[in-house]
């Protein structure tokens, strides 16, 4: 799964770097895990959904952390 090869292959704080970035799956679950990430995507629709997707995972890091 996404989750194992990103905890397998980076630290927190490192960039996950997603060139063909799709709907940010890859940039999702490495906002999670506290990496950084970035994506690319030339379809305007999906980069839409990408953004929504990193947003999403910035606000739950967010209240996450404030307890």
């Amino acid at each position: 799964t996404i989750e194992r090869i990103i905890l397998l292959y980076s630290n927190p704080g490192e960039v996950i770097f997603s060139p063909f970035g799709g709907i940010g799956s890859e940039g999702y679950q490495a906002i999670k895990m506290k990496r950084k990430s970035i994506s690319i995507e030339l379809k305007e629709s999906y980069f839409t959904l990408n953004k929504k997707n990193h947003y999403a995972a910035t606000e739950l890091n967010k209240q996450l952390t404030l307890f």
